[in-house]
């Protein structure tokens, strides 16, 4: 149990989530950030630990391997669009479904190497039941190329569409050349004129007052209203043609992509389950990588209450005075079962209150699974429950003053004791 309600905002760990957060590669990960739970729960806590332990010692091994975690998108609101037959995904949706199923592919070849080397224990058992997509992969590289376009060799028919429109291209800009030659001769446009496309129809610009000596049919003027769009009759026909490839193109690629979404659909569930693990060490990653920043390691853990503490920090001054080029002053601090108590004095602004939350949040980090700013030797333990009275809690609306909001909370903090 933890008390009060703004325990997080007083110690300062709103601002460590935020920082975890922050360093997570995927949307995914941050959205587990920011679950981030107190637990009493010993198995729990050693594996929210170790897992950490773990993954740093992986980040940060000169032969360590790279995680591709930055590949991976948050494909699941497509792959909730194409679960009714017959849907179909937008094409530029395959790129990131491609990238995130080869990063998926890469990190549990990652992870199956280790496993085999009896490496990352703790770690292993989160990415354990990841699974590589080979054929959903061939699906998406049958039909996409490495811009990210769909293929001409996707199938047949496309081919055959893109060989006319290319075709019916050529002929339309052999006809506007010729048009325009024509035009520019006879004074009816301007020599730098260029051809433009108006609801996809190819025009030529055209003053108002020639608009009648070009035959064709006029689609738009200019807001000034001093040019006016012309199809020149003689391309209406190639133009015409041009549209209805274009429409063949557009169907026949729908087509396709149904086809990829009718392989895929039966592989949803499991790159659902999938995305989940890489999220999970996503999480992880994050974690380790700000126990990098704050120095923070893997102490030796109990399942009972303990504190034997060597060079403690408070993780947001720590960052905060190193910004500074200031150097963090850190604490030793040992209780027992027979020494449980420690009384500290001092006059204002002489850390007194800092000690408190650097404790308070040392020990948060440690029941939420992160790395504590320690050293390994240090000893730590579990407790059921964190109690703190830190501040000015005084209430005008009240009539509490500051010495009556602490005796609130010590009552609180008895009563909650004894039901515990």
């Amino acid at each position: 149990m933890i008390y009060p309600q703004s325990f997080e905002n007083k110690v300062g760990f709103a601002t460590v989530r935020r920082a975890v957060s922050d360093k997570c590669a995927t949307a995914m990960g941050a959205d587990i950030c920011s679950r981030i739970a107190f637990s009493s729960d010993f198995d729990v806590i050693e594996q929210r630990l170790l897992s950490t332990a773990e993954m740093l010692r992986l980040i940060t091994a000169e032969d360590g391997e790279h995680l591709p975690l930055g590949e991976v998108a948050d494909i699941r609101p497509m792959l909730a669009s194409i679960k009714v037959p017959g849907t179909f995904p937008p094409a530029d949706s395959l790129p990131p479904l491609r990238s995130t199923l080869g990063a998926i592919g890469q990190i549990e070849s990652i992870f199956s190497v280790a496993r085999e080397a009896g490496q990352y224990p703790r770690l292993d058992r989160v990415a354990r039941e990841l699974t590589p997509f080979p054929g959903p992969l061939r699906t998406i590289d049958r039909v996409l190329d490495r811009f990210g376009n769909i293929k001409d060799s996707a199938s047949p028919e496309l081919a055959e569409i893109r060989r006319a429109l290319a075709a019916a291209a050529g002929s339309m800009a052999s006809a506007m050349r010729r048009v325009m030659a024509r035009a520019m001769a006879e004074g009816l446009i301007d020599a730098d004129a260029t051809p433009s496309m108006r609801d996809g129809r190819m025009v030529i610009p055209v003053s108002p007052m020639h608009k009648r000596k070009i035959s064709g049919i006029v689609h738009d003027e200019s807001a000034s209203g001093k040019t006016v769009f012309i199809e020149p009759a003689e391309v209406v026909q190639t133009n015409n043609r041009l549209r209805e490839l274009q429409m063949e193109e557009r169907r026949e690629i729908a087509r396709i992509l149904t086809g990829v979404a009718d392989e895929l659909r039966p592989n949803i569930g499991e790159i659902l389950r999938a995305l989940a693990i890489v999220a999970e060490l996503d999480f992880i990653h994050a974690k380790a990588r700000y126990a990098i920043d704050i120095e923070a390691s893997m102490p030796h853990l109990s399942a009972g209450p303990e504190m034997e503490w060597y060079h403690a920090c408070h993780p947001v001054l720590l960052s905060s005075l190193r910004a500074q080029g200031k150097e963090i002053v850190p604490l030793d601090i040992t209780l027992t079962g027979e020494k449980r108590l420690l009384i500290i004095s001092g006059p204002n602004a002489g850390g007194k209150s800092v000690t408190l939350k650097t404790v308070g949040i040392v020990q948060y980090m440690i029941q939420c699974g992160l790395l504590p700013p320690l050293y390994e030797n240090s000893h730590v333990g579990v407790f059921d429950d964190i109690f703190i009275d830190i501040g000015d809690d005084q209430s005008i609306e009240n009539d509490l003053s500051t010495y009556s909001s602490h005796l609130g909370h010590m009552k609180q903090f008895m009563a909650r004791g004894r039901a515990s």
